[in-house]
């Protein structure tokens, strides 16, 4: 399949999905795509809609020679699924006069560097067979508790220079994002505060640009709340799946950027909480 082709379909599935979710009167195709993106959160944004398309129930894919590393093989007459992989292509450098090519013209074309992207085929374990796989190393070890991955949200939250304070009253709130500052009820169990936390942190990393501030607070929350879902159900949480979802087939948003931001969000948090474990690791 040719790059243009792949883009061309991906344009064709997102609308789909786009329309899906304004057209459906429950939030069961969002949940759903928020529970896929929870097990593929490293992945881009083009490359969920792509797998999340084709196989909506994968929990991890890799290409054939992957597979292959890890003893096992794809099974005949499985189909892979098409993705995009970045390729950088350097410029060659051609000699400008006698004297050859220079440190200073390498260093010139260095930054000339073109980035490009090509069709590759990932298949699912669903869709190979072989040795078991190992069990792959889950640092949180959570299963409706988030007791040992609060620290790591609070290490993590402080290494990003957003001071972090618990207080005895916030009136009706549990949590409140105050740019570059993040403010959370004390008297919730560890849990609840790790999703608190998680929802506060999120507005920090979307709604704190000048840009953002006209975003509606319906739309705000949404974007926060969908992205607490996204880490916790990676973590083995269970949030209730509540009404703020419904916000994509009320109101008039630009829904494919809402989901690359909250994605992206949601990344950004579980890549900082894996850090914040390495650093204890390593303590």
């Amino acid at each position: 399949m040719q790059t243009n082709e792949l883009k061309k379909k991906y344009d064709e599935y997102l609308q789909t999905l786009i329309e899906e979710i304004k057209s459906e009167k429950s939030s069961e195709t969002l949940l759903g795509y928020l529970d896929f993106c929870s097990r593929f959160y490293r992945y881009s944004f083009y490359n969920k809609i792509l797998i999340w398309i084709h196989m909506p129930d994968a929990t991890r894919v890799a290409g054939f020679h992957s597979w292959k590393k890890l003893g096992r093989s794809v099974k005949k007459g499985e189909k892979g699924i098409p993705i995009f992989a970045p390729i950088r292509v350097k410029k060659k450098l051609e000699p400008v006069d006698n004297k050859g090519i220079t440190e200073e013209d390498e260093n010139a074309y260095q930054e000339q560097d073109k980035l490009f992207f090509k069709v590759v085929y990932v298949w699912d374990v669903s869709q190979t067979e072989g040795e078991p796989l190992p069990e792959a190393p889950d640092i949180m070890g959570v299963s409706g508790s988030a007791e040992d991955v609060f620290p790591l949200i609070e290490k993590h939250i402080l290494s990003e220079g957003i001071s972090l304070e618990y207080a005895n009253d916030l009136g009706n709130a549990y949590g409140v994002s105050k740019g570059g500052k993040i403010v959370i009820l004390s008297s919730l169990t560890d849990t609840q505060k790790f999703y608190v936390l998680t929802h506060e942190l999120a507005h920090e990393y979307l709604h704190k640009n000048i840009e953002r501030k006209e975003y509606s607070r319906k739309l705000k929350e949404t974007e926060a709340e969908a992205t607490a879902y996204i880490v916790c159900r990676h973590l083995g949480l269970k949030p209730k799946s509540s009404t703020y979802l419904a916000t994509y087939q009320t109101e008039d948003v630009d829904i494919q950027g809402s989901f690359g931001r909250i994605t992206s969000t949601a990344s950004r948090i579980l890549r900082g909480i894996e850090n914040a474990a390495d650093v204890r690791k390593a303590a």
